[in-house]
């Protein structure tokens, strides 16, 4: 039979286990590597002043069923990582958060940009009654009325 001191550091060596596994069911940080055709990825956590590395994680997309999507995060991306049982192995990559590195595409409460990546975006706006495909100074406006094309150049080779 175990003594009562054997018995308390048990108890305080499951508290611990416990603590530190509700403090990883949830954080925060930014994405170190990518590996796109894994679907997986590192991201740098801090412990405390100390910066960590993650195994390889998935992460997740909005669809993956019938209708599929492959969103993967790039390094520097800010991210929330999540693990039902606190233990890091088992996380996956979840929401992105916009950062100053990364800002957000769109300040206006009408606007939802849809993609944006480099000088190519898709955005809706006016409640629904446009869109825009756009790629550096080129776009395709869409509206209820019509379709308008600006370009600072047409080709038509």
């Amino acid at each position: 039979m175990a003594g009562f001191a054997d018995m308390i550091a048990d108890l305080v060596a499951r508290v611990a286990d416990l603590e530190r596994r509700v403090r990883n069911q949830s954080r925060t940080g930014t994405i170190e590597q990518v590996d796109a055709a894994k679907g997986l990825a590192r991201v740098r956590l801090m412990h405390g002043e100390t910066p960590f590395l993650t195994g390889w994680l998935p992460w997740e997309e909005p669809a993956a069923g019938a209708n599929k999507t492959h969103l993967p995060p790039s390094n520097g991306q800010q991210v929330k990582i999540c693990s039902e049982s606190g233990d890091l192995r088992d996380a996956t990559i979840q929401n992105s958060i916009n950062s100053d590195a990364n800002t957000r595409p769109s300040g206006a409460g009408d606007s939802y940009v849809l993609s944006s990546v480099g000088a190519a975006s898709i955005t809706i706006s006016g409640g629904g009654s446009a869109m825009v495909l756009k790629v550096g100074d080129s776009s395709v406006t869409l509206t209820t009325g019509g379709i308008a094309l600006s370009a600072p150049k047409i080709d038509l080779n």
